[in-house]
């Protein structure tokens, strides 16, 4: 890629595989709540997956705001097994995963040592949605917190795939979009809004948890992201 200045991540599932450690989280969180005394994980998880992705769709049709998500799949979830739990439960349950999900997170050194020498060249920046202190929470635990100018949704108050979450980051840091690729692993939120914008894209071709198939995508992609790291290099 040619005049590329500046490169833009996503987090989760981008610079490291955050489901893998999700779905061993949200199992030990699903036992360590007892759940497993009403069914099986196996069961549970198929019925979260399943509501996750009609939610979801509520979300690209702008029916539901991706804040929510996690709290309606749960809810639902757990109704259909009689338990109706209140916005605090859900809240200790994602707080408890969360603490499961930091205790499985690693720096990958070989990794950590690639964007440290891209940093001399390229200008790195994370836009990434979720919940600053959990996403501020995991760059720290990758090591990875004074590699990059970081923008987090609910800090910004504007979430991807929004075409001004986006704009706000190259506005704020003063750079082009032609000079640009966005390196990320959903084409919702990260390839197709940044390609309209006029930057340049790279798949991280890597499965989410609730993803059953990934949608055909017949441009530039990587497994893993340090190919695509080690060839800017």
């Amino acid at each position: 890629m040619e005049n590329i200045k500046n490169l833009i991540f996503d987090l989760d599932n981008t610079l490291y595989d955050f489901s893998s450690i999700w779905k061993i989280s949200n199992k030990r969180v699903f036992e360590y709540l007892g759940y497993d005394k009403l069914t099986s994980y196996d069961e549970f998880f198929k019925r979260y997956k399943r509501i996750n992705n009609e939610l979801v769709d509520k979300i690209h049709s702008g029916q539901l705001k991706i804040i929510d998500l996690r709290n309606e799949r749960l809810i639902a979830t757990l109704a259909d097994y009689n338990i109706n739990l209140t916005k605090e439960e859900c809240d200790y349950y994602y707080k408890k995963q969360f603490e499961f999900i930091l205790e499985a997170i690693s720096p990958n050194n070989k990794l950590n040592t690639i964007l440290k020498k891209l940093s001399k060249d390229y200008k790195l920046i994370i836009l990434t949605n979720g919940k600053s202190y959990e996403q501020r929470s995991k760059l720290q635990k990758l090591g990875l917190e004074e590699v990059f100018k970081i923008y987090i949704s609910e800090e910004v108050r504007i979430s991807k795939p929004k075409p001004q979450a986006f704009l706000n980051v190259l506005e704020s840091e003063g750079i082009k979009a032609e000079e640009t690729v966005m390196v990320g692993d959903s084409l919702f939120h990260d390839i197709e809004p940044a390609k309209k914008l006029g930057m340049k894209t790279c798949l991280v071709n890597r499965k989410w948890h609730f993803d059953d198939k990934r949608k055909e995508y017949n441009g530039y992609k990587v497994n893993n992201v340090e190919i695509f790291l080690e060839k800017l290099l």
